[in-house]
């Protein structure tokens, strides 16, 4: 039986980009097509302009429609087809992991969603036919969704070390590349660096939920 994949396994999969590597948010989400997923996420293509080819150009494209996307309380996305996968890719963006907006595009099917940024923790997201399956924010070592330990064991084979409470461990867990290997896991979606600079992303702008305190 082949080695599970490691966090390691994932050293170089943010090459020299330090903005996806220092902001960073991918979703899988499974039996969709990038426009079926767009759709079902109720995006405003952007035009013209898209597809747009590697993340290079997906920042890029972030970067120039940020204000344009901030006024209209959006986030610029973009998805490609890895087999039979869609899979999202948000810059300085944060959708895949608001269950709010992923649970309606997850009935009768997989996703998965992690980030980091330049706030403390680096939340994962396993989606099952409209619920969260196992979910953590903070640390990993609290874990949350209706099966909260189903993946334990494969989280220390993948890198995330012992899991100790926090209050106990001095260390801060880094979980960014573990939560690739840990989504690879889930979905068998093995993203590269080379696959990340070749992908054809089609973009959009996904509306960003309001927050429940504005809420009336």
């Amino acid at each position: 039986m082949p080695e599970p994949i490691t966090a390691a396994d994932y050293a170089d999969i943010f090459g020299a980009d330090d903005d996806l590597l220092e902001s960073h948010c991918v979703t899988y989400v499974q039996g969709t097509s990038p426009a079926g997923l767009l759709h079902e996420l109720r995006a405003r293509r952007t035009v013209p302009g898209t597809p747009v080819t590697g993340v290079s150009a997906l920042r890029e494209l972030t970067q120039e429609t940020y204000e344009q996307a901030e006024s209209a309380g959006t986030q610029l996305v973009g998805v490609t087809a890895v087999g039979d996968w869609a899979v999202m890719i948000e810059y300085n963006g944060l959708l895949g992991t608001d269950p709010e907006v992923v649970l309606p595009a997850t009935r009768g099917r997989t996703a998965v969603s992690h980030m980091a940024n330049v706030a403390p923790g680096e939340p994962f997201y396993w989606y099952e036919d409209g619920s969260v399956r196992m979910s953590y924010d903070e640390d990993p070592y609290l874990r949350g969704g209706e099966h909260p330990d189903e993946l334990l064991d494969v989280m220390r084979q993948v890198g995330f070390g012992p899991l100790a409470d926090p209050d106990e461990d001095d260390r801060e867990p880094t979980c960014a590349l573990a939560n690739f290997a840990l989504a690879h896991h889930v979905t068998g979606v093995r993203l590269t660096r080379r696959l990340l600079e070749t992908a054809e992303f089609t973009c959009g702008f996904v509306a960003q939920p309001v927050p429940s305190w504005l809420r009336v």
